[in-house]
């Protein structure tokens, strides 16, 4: 514990001063900051079911927080000693430092109370998992963010409260420099001098997804089936890639050696075959491993059985080749579960393909959010990080059938371009891009998209924002999707939607 104040000190030092400059062409406004932890006096801590103190660091104190396994919500409130309250309604969002110094990784959430708080009215919540021995930003967005009215009223806000949603053990971790952020920080600007961002590549370029045809149980099951045809169009548009999405787990043995039916594989690597004929560079992904995300520890072999298959088939491959070890792992396969078994599977891969590229995303879904709780083995050059992005969801999603009735309530929803609307997105990606800096490692985008009930001219207008913004911070991305419920292109009329289209690509000369 005494070691650490002192090595992270610097760390978060460094990270405050990059984010009190102001951005270009902004006001010289600095962040405003709400709680250091260097005023005892100033500010009251009431903790529940938790333990809490200031620990000393080589610059001044740090909030150390520490819980035990049976508490279910254990919390410190943070509030003005001498009563009040702030007044944030010239502010974009809260933000604070969380390190966790443990050996498995912590789930930390932050709520910004206003004086009528219970949880879900009056606040605004946010969480971020931690990896073991790192730290991240815990952001909670305040007013409206991503097109949803935030109940809290920003002009007096009550309480700061750090906490933690059912732990299942106990944890200790810290927390420092609560802030408010103002409007107009890009950390784009901020980064544009650094030099992992210069010679960073956008190694895939613009792509898209061949989706719901060989992730299906079936092929066709979900309407779509894969066509020879289909790798002409989309190497004519103009695209660079096609991240091709697979159900391997539907087609594979339940006993050792868990063999993959050789129809199937044949079937899979006629599609690689066919994207690298048209000059395509490919990712091969795994998804809706189902079983694993309900049961890891028991589907651990088959996973990595499944990989081993999978590497020796496309052993020989040109480069252009990337391997996706897992689509959106979530549930019951955690951060730590997952951090452990992609570095499994990763070592499987290197067995066969020393130096091929290969792409993994976070827990929870590949979000940017869940990006600090990502730990990846030390030492491997050849790794592309994917997060996936459809914010705002009741944009992306509305009328989406496997959401229930929540998405129909959505429909209707439209996406205007607004300042505001823009700055969300902005700064969601601006948190990949400072997570990509510091850990020296490329960012694919490999999802993002909106539904077909969406109105077109939203769509469109999305797209292409995101997708500029993306490539500003020399991202490669892949839309979701081809012609399927994200569809750019129409295969019932075999023509691209060619404003979707446009939106991917750079403008013609």
């Amino acid at each position: 514990m005494n070691r650490w104040p002192r090595s992270i000190t610097g760390l978060l030092v460094a990270w405050m001063v990059a984010w009190a400059l102001p951005a270009a062409g902004q006001p010289s406004t600095r962040v405003r900051m709400l709680v250091d932890f260097e005023s005892p006096e100033a500010i009251r801590l009431s903790p529940g079911q938790a333990t809490s103190h200031l620990a000393p660091t080589a610059n001044g104190h740090t909030l150390q927080i520490s819980t035990q396994a049976d508490a279910h919500f254990p919390r410190v409130r943070i509030t003005p000693a001498a009563g009040g309250s702030w007044d944030l309604s010239a502010v974009d969002s809260v933000q604070a430092d969380v390190f966790n110094p443990q050996d498995v990784p912590v789930r930390v959430l932050m709520s910004v109370d206003g004086p009528r708080a219970d949880g879900q009215h009056d606040c605004s919540v946010s969480s971020v998992t931690v990896a073991p021995r790192t730290r991240a930003t815990l952001d909670a967005p305040l007013g409206i963010w991503h097109g949803e009215s935030r109940p809290l009223d920003a002009a007096q806000v009550a309480s700061i409260t750090v906490l933690l949603d059912r732990p299942g053990r106990g944890h200790r971790f810290y927390v420092d420099n609560i802030r408010a952020l103002p409007p107009g920080f890009r950390v784009l600007d901020e980064l544009a001098g650094n030099e992992f961002f210069q010679q960073l590549e956008p190694t895939l370029g613009r792509g898209i997804n061949l989706s719901n045809m060989l992730e299906a149980p079936r092929e066709g099951d979900w309407g779509p089936r894969l066509e020879e045809h289909y790798f002409e169009v989309i190497r004519a548009a103009g695209f660079d890639a096609v991240r091709i999405p697979v159900r391997w787990s539907a087609h594979a043995g339940q006993q050792p050696p868990y063999a993959i039916d050789a129809e199937f594989f044949d079937r899979v690597e006629w599609a690689v075959r066919q994207a690298q004929s048209h000059d395509l560079q490919t990712v091969l992904s795994m998804h809706h491993y189902e079983e694993l995300f309900d049961r890891p520890e028991e589907h651990r072999a088959r996973f990595l059985a499944l990989w081993g298959q999978i590497a020796a088939r496309f052993r020989n491959d040109p480069p252009g080749l990337c391997l996706e070890l897992l689509n959106e792992p979530h549930g019951r396969l955690d951060a730590h579960l997952w951090n452990r078994l992609l570095a499994e599977a990763l070592a499987v891969v290197r067995q066969t393909n020393p130096t091929r590229k290969v792409v993994i995303g976070p827990a929870e879904f590949n979000g940017i959010d869940a990006l600090p709780g990502l730990v990846l083995p030390a030492g491997d050059g050849n790794l592309i990080v994917t997060v996936h992005y459809y914010q705002p969801m009741t944009f992306t999603h509305q009328g989406a059938t496997w959401l229930g009735g929540q998405a129909q309530d959505w429909l209707g929803t439209t996406w205007l371009g607004t300042p505001r609307e823009q700055r969300a997105v902005i700064r969601d990606l601006d948190r990949a891009l400072a997570w990509s800096v510091e850990h020296n490692l490329p960012i694919y985008l490999g999802e993002f998209g909106a539904y077909r009930k969406a109105d077109l001219a939203s769509r469109v207008r999305w797209t292409r924002f995101v997708a500029d913004e993306a490539v500003k911070r020399r991202m490669s991305f892949a839309y979701w999707d081809f012609c399927a419920e994200f569809a750019a292109y129409d295969r019932h009329e075999d023509r691209w939607i060619n404003p979707l289209k446009d939106a991917l690509l750079p403008p013609a000369e």
